[in-house]
């Protein structure tokens, strides 16, 4: 569930606290969640210093020095916390990082093993870094560049949802942009009018600005890195609402199954002219 909102929240408060810190001792759990470079994270991560802590798509990246980069999915139910050592750890936690001369640890955590860690060094001849394929970030993007990327005969939601069109985006905001846009989220994208593209741009960028100063939102996994829920889940106007009056116009929120994934909307404010 975890997207651009919550892994920019957690990619600021890791920054805050990890920025400078060196890493002590390592306990992964299960090594078939570490991708790429295939040197063991426990000999190779003590030691190493947190350089910064950004993010891409829904990706958390920390940079480390000497240089190499750790990048971790989040996939359905990924968590990255800073707790206290001394907690206790569940079968749930794969990646336990000391933090030297804290009595603190950097926790990964996935209920349903989705998610997936990415070990990276300078001299990696590894291919798969965990970043291929991905789009241009859409807080960065221009009118122009997002209409070229609408330049296709896709479904909307299906192409918003294409990490390799648009990097970041889900389910929630996804639903939550094309409410608020007043786009069906089947129409393809080629057939937006040019009007219909610049609301639906806007609204991307102030569903995903809102949703980050909200700490993202939290349906049942998701939690920040210091262990708190987001709120933007009290803000959503569609997502999650089927069969709730639309808070515009009063018509029923629907659910409908669009590239697989659960997808709501209101079927009047977001209705393709001349179909009933």
């Amino acid at each position: 569930m975890p997207e651009l909102p919550e892994a920019e929240t957690i990619a600021t408060q890791l920054n805050h606290c990890l920025s400078g810190v060196s890493f002590g001792r390592v306990i992964l759990r299960r090594r078939e969640m570490v991708h790429g470079d295939r040197r063991s994270l426990t000999s190779t991560l003590p030691g190493r210093r947190v350089r910064q802590v950004t993010r891409r798509g829904k990706r958390v990246l920390i940079e480390l020095h000497p240089k190499a980069m750790l990048v971790f999915r989040l996939g359905m139910t990924g968590q990255i916390m800073v707790t206290p050592a001394t907690k206790l750890r569940d079968r749930h936690v794969h990646l336990s990082i000391k933090l030297q001369d804290d009595d603190r640890e950097l926790r990964f955590r996935d209920v349903r093993r989705f998610g997936g860690i990415w070990f990276r060094e300078a001299d990696s001849q590894a291919d798969d870094d965990g970043l291929g394929g991905l789009g241009p970030e859409p807080l960065e993007l221009d009118l122009a560049q997002f209409a070229e990327i609408c330049n296709r005969a896709r479904q909307i939601k299906a192409l918003l949802l294409d990490q390799s069109a648009i990097a970041g985006l889900g389910n929630i905001y996804c639903d939550e942009a094309l409410f608020q846009a007043k786009v069906h989220p089947l129409i393809p994208a080629s057939e937006l009018k040019a009007s219909q593209r610049r609301r639906l741009f806007r609204s991307i960028q102030a569903v995903l600005t809102r949703a980050i100063k909200a700490g993202g939102s939290t349906l049942r996994d998701y939690r920040t890195a210091t262990g708190q829920e987001g709120n933007f889940q009290n803000e959503h106007r569609v997502y999650g609402r089927t069969g709730e009056p639309c808070g515009r116009c009063k018509a029923v929120i629907e659910r409908q199954i669009i590239a697989g994934r659960s997808t709501h909307f209101c079927p009047l404010c977001q209705a393709v002219p001349g179909v009933v």
